[in-house]
């Protein structure tokens, strides 16, 4: 077993050092420094694709509540990551803004727009913190999105996970094809200073990153 390697810029933020996939601090720094704006976006693509959209979606146990959790973390992070921010926590107009302007900015996620707050209430912060969800709202796997009769929403897990990987994958293309200094970038290069800062990174080398 390899010792732990206790140096930040080693801190893999996508991939992994055993199939030779890892893209670390130190790797991204030179992405940066090259402007690389492609390989970039693959790195972020990358670190929410093996991270959380594979293991959610593409196993044989894979589970609605379980996809739902990591569902309702990927629309913080990015939510954050196209707002450049630290965490969602005292974002304005709270947790439930968040989950709001996601769902209105994502077509996959209209349906959902008009019941957000509800949503943020009885499925993120009631699997987050009770691992259930309340208010009459029940979890399956099957099409449409969302459904409500007036006394039960369902919400289908498996196209939520589905809608996920398809806005991942256009902000993915956004990044791609957006010039080095458009505000996309910016708002994204500054989470992903946030991130580096985070791994334990000194705050001199992070301003190097902006």
């Amino acid at each position: 077993m390899k010792a732990f390697d206790p140096d930040p810029w080693a801190t893999v933020l996508a991939g992994s050092k055993s199939d030779k996939t890892a893209v670390t601090i130190k790797d991204y720094a030179l992405l940066h420094g090259a402007r690389d704006r492609q390989k970039i976006a693959e790195m972020i693509r990358l670190r929410f694709t093996e991270r959380y959209l594979d293991p959610a979606l593409d196993n044989s146990k894979r589970h609605g509540f379980s996809i739902l959790a990591t569902g309702c973390l990927m629309v913080e992070a990015l939510t954050s990551f196209r707002n450049g921010w630290k965490k969602t926590s005292g974002c304005p107009g709270g947790g439930a803004a968040v989950f709001r302007e996601f769902f209105q900015i994502h077509k996959e996620f209209n349906d959902l727009e008009p019941v957000a707050d509800d949503f943020y209430v009885h499925v993120r912060c009631g699997i987050l913190h009770q691992a259930e969800t309340t208010g009459s709202w029940r979890v399956h796997r099957r099409s449409p999105l969302f459904l409500d009769d007036g006394n039960v929403r369902c919400l289908s897990a498996s196209a939520f996970g589905k809608g996920l990987k398809v806005v991942l994958e256009r902000y993915a293309v956004e990044l791609a094809n957006a010039g080095w200094k458009d505000p996309l970038w910016k708002k994204t290069r500054k989470k992903l200073r946030h991130i580096c800062q985070n791994c334990g990174l000194p705050d001199a080398d992070v301003s190097k990153l902006a």
